[in-house]
């Protein structure tokens, strides 16, 4: 592993590791987790950390197969048995720290491997001011032609016993049994997220549109309350909420499950929200976290 990274206020600090680009803690001067601690920061696992990048793309691509503009690609199978390739490759690759501060970090990541059959070069700053976490990623093409992509954040948010998520995303995207995406519809009376619903009893893993941009964390007990807001770009969100889990995650994303593929089915880029970004061309997103 790399160097653990930390950049500090006086009022919360921030863990960071460059493998895999990922928080491995964000809390406050207090003591209080907003995100879900990693166990072991000496050999982090992305899947068990606060937080990781999902760069070019989130979530599933069907089969590990797309098409792209009359090309057809295949990308390995990254997680484990499962049968789609998951969460693009940022999670699962070292980035370079590029400079730090007291309360400001950005990261590097020039990808050229096999795990993608585009070269690109990201970078994630993030900076705290007080005990608010601002993170910003960017994407720059550096292919001979155009490439698909999209961004988003995996955040594991700590559940401090009941907790509860409010989150105006009207609609939600049904999935088949490997979580690929299969019908959206209006969002059923339990998957309400505008009247604020107590985290234990979503038990759901699925993608909620449109975002406007603005979601509440709320732990009453502990009298901490957390805004999670986006950029336009981060018009979507996943919400992962496992049952007897003491975590749930909240993902602002920028598309739909497997959207290279719908797009290329003829879903038009604005509905599946598959962003083609020109050769040399860069693209930025931020998402905020604001203890409150």
């Amino acid at each position: 592993m790399g160097d653990l990274l930390i950049i500090k206020t006086s009022e919360a600090e921030l863990q960071l590791t460059p493998d895999g680009g990922c928080i491995c803690a964000y809390r406050l001067a207090d003591g209080f987790d907003i995100l879900r601690p990693a166990n072991n920061v000496e050999t982090i696992n992305p899947l068990e950390a606060s937080s990781f990048p999902l760069v070019p793309y989130s979530n599933r691509i069907n089969d590990g197969v797309f098409e792209f503009r009359g090309n057809r690609h295949e990308i390995p199978l990254n997680f484990g048995n499962h049968p789609h390739s998951i969460h693009g490759v940022g999670w699962q690759s070292i980035w370079q720290k590029v400079s730090q501060t007291e309360n400001k970090v950005t990261l590097e990541l020039s990808y050229s491997g096999d795990g993608w059959p585009f070269e690109f070069v990201a970078h994630q700053t993030f900076t705290l001011e007080g005990a608010s976490l601002r993170q910003e990623m960017k994407i720059r093409n550096m292919s001979d032609g155009p490439m698909p992509v999209g961004l988003g954040a995996h955040p594991y948010f700590q559940k401090h016993g009941e907790v509860f998520l409010t989150a105006d995303a009207e609609n939600v995207w049904m999935n088949n049994e490997e979580c690929l995406p299969i019908e959206r519809m209006k969002a059923p009376d339990a998957w309400v997220l505008k009247t604020g619903k107590n985290v234990d009893t979503l038990e759901c893993d699925h993608l909620f549109e449109p975002w406007r941009g603005s979601a509440m964390i709320h732990w009453p007990k502990e009298k901490k309350s957390l805004t999670l807001s986006a950029s336009n770009d981060l018009d979507r969100l996943v919400v992962y909420a496992p049952k007897g889990e003491e975590f749930f995650c909240v993902e602002p994303v920028s598309h739909i499950t497997d959207a290279f593929n719908l797009s290329d089915k003829g879903m038009p880029p604005s509905e599946s929200g598959m962003r083609i970004l020109p050769e040399g061309e860069s693209w930025s997103v931020w998402i905020q976290f604001d203890p409150v």
